[in-house]
């Protein structure tokens, strides 16, 4: 009697199946990773914009508690002592090693999360960084119109002078950001990007540059006078030619207000 040796089976792909397999998979990330980079991009954008409306919450109670006046950058009697919070002085250490003292903000009393809403998460996504103190620390700017620098009490600025027709056009905080090219490690052939703490007009000073950091899929969050955030675009050709891929420039005069009385 003959006996019949079964058959083998077949373990595994052919060399065809396996790249018909690895062209099915590539063709589905192509198609699903720029749905999965927007959601993670809008995710950012949602977080940043609830950072915004915590901060709008503390300014509003600042402004109650202080007869409607807006807190200045810093005050002239203290230089180091700007509103986000004390710093050590220029040049007492290098850069990214000074020591900010955040329950100085002049906003810290007025919100229990201060320490996790001064952070927006598609900052860090812009490379070529440079640190200005130990850490993390602000990426939002304050209108510079309404805070003056180095400000007396009597030159600071009241939210009553903001017509409320003009609030919802109005600038409260903006992310923002900075091109360095002065500062080591930065110069003017590595110029990097650090975080800020004011936006202006382009109108503003001759002897300034754009802060508003467009970091949204090239729109930047703003938290207007009427206290809602919205999503702005930049105006046309201003971003820091520095650095123009860091997408630091100016908000369009007619779309935004800096000044109170309705003057862009």
């Amino acid at each position: 009697m003959t006996r019949t040796t079964p058959a083998r089976r077949r373990c595994g792909f052919t060399l065809v199946e396996l790249l018909i397999v690895i062209t099915i998979i590539g063709t589905l990330a192509a198609l699903l990773l720029p749905a999965i980079f927007a959601a993670m991009e809008l995710a950012d954008r949602t977080v940043c914009a609830n950072n915004l409306r915590q901060l709008g919450l503390a300014v509003q109670l600042y402004l109650k508690d202080h007869d409607g006046y807006f807190f200045p950058l810093r005050y002239k009697s203290d230089p180091n002592h700007w509103y986000y919070g004390y710093g050590e002085p220029y040049g007492s250490k290098p850069e990214g090693e000074r020591i900010l003292d955040r329950t100085k903000a002049f906003l810290y009393p007025y919100t229990e999360s201060y320490d996790s809403i001064e952070l927006c998460p598609s900052f860090a996504k812009y490379g070529r960084y440079k640190a200005k103190y130990k850490g993390a620390w602000w990426t939002y700017g304050i209108n510079k119109v309404l805070s003056p620098d180095n400000a007396r009490p009597e030159n600071l600025r009241n939210i009553s002078e903001i017509r409320p027709r003009d609030a919802q056009r109005t600038v409260i905080f903006a992310d923002a950001a900075n091109v360095n090219d002065w500062q080591a490690p930065a110069s003017r052939t590595n110029p990097l990007i650090e975080e800020w703490h004011y936006v202006l007009p382009p109108d503003y000073s001759a002897f300034d540059s754009p802060h508003v950091h467009f970091r949204h899929a090239g729109r930047a969050n703003v938290l207007f006078a009427d206290w809602h955030v919205e999503a702005v675009g930049p105006a046309a050709g201003s971003f820091d030619p520095r650095l123009p891929e860091a997408r630091i420039g100016y908000f369009d005069p007619a779309e935004v207000l800096f000044a109170p009385g309705g003057t862009p």
